[in-house]
């Protein structure tokens, strides 16, 4: 008996949009399991990518945000009867990368409240979710899809370019793709993301956690 097909990775499709999506030259798309452990696969293959893909520098945010992404799909999946997989997308164009997971619960995110002092319990497994990738990404929302139908939550992290060389040394420029301009945020954010102190404090310490 021959095994079954391996799954079709397309691109999430917007619901109620239509036309031809932008082209990242960098994409890697992964299916996994809505299971606790899906998470911990995410951020290896994510950990991997980045190395991959040169960005090195931007690693330990990259498996950061990728974990509290997949944590809330997979958290959004469970008790559900039928567990469709939850869909992990990375891209990355030489100016930004991208995080795209997909799942099948179609009701938007909605960040947990802070405690008393604005700070999430970084010593949790769950609950920093979307107040962490609104402090440590440059920008982020969500959209509904319809093929699948459910949603996808997506954050981008903006790649600090170095200074092109000098015309002296003869050194051939790369051309810089163009960049573009982000959607509307979608989700109101919690109160506690406006405060920069806040967000600092928060941003180091999920940092260190990561590297412990």
């Amino acid at each position: 008996m021959s095994p079954p097909p391996a799954p079709v990775l397309r691109p999430f499709q917007r619901a109620g949009t239509s036309g031809t999506p932008y082209l990242w030259p960098l994409s890697s798309s992964l299916h996994l399991a809505a299971l606790p452990t899906a998470v911990s696969c995410a951020r290896l293959h994510a950990k991997h990518l980045a190395w991959e893909w040169g960005l090195t520098g931007l690693t330990d945010t990259i498996e950061l945000l990728v974990s509290e992404l997949m944590t809330n799909s997979v958290q959004a999946m469970a008790g559900q009867d039928d567990q469709p997989a939850i869909r992990l997308r990375l891209l990355s164009d030489n100016t930004r990368v991208r995080i795209e997971v997909g799942d099948a619960d179609p009701r938007p995110p909605a960040p947990k409240d802070p405690a008393a002092d604005g700070m999430p319990d970084l010593e949790a497994e769950g609950g920093r979710g979307l107040f962490l990738v609104a402090a440590l990404s440059a920008r982020w929302s969500w959209f509904p899809t319809q093929e699948p139908v459910g949603k996808v939550t997506w954050c981008e992290l903006d790649i600090v370019q170095r200074e092109p060389p000098s015309e002296i040394d003869g050194t051939a420029t790369q051309p810089r793709l163009p960049r573009r301009i982000p959607g509307t945020v979608r989700v109101r954010p919690a109160a506690a993301m406006n405060d920069p102190d806040i967000l600092r404090r928060l941003r180091d310490g999920l940092r260190n956690l990561g590297r412990s």
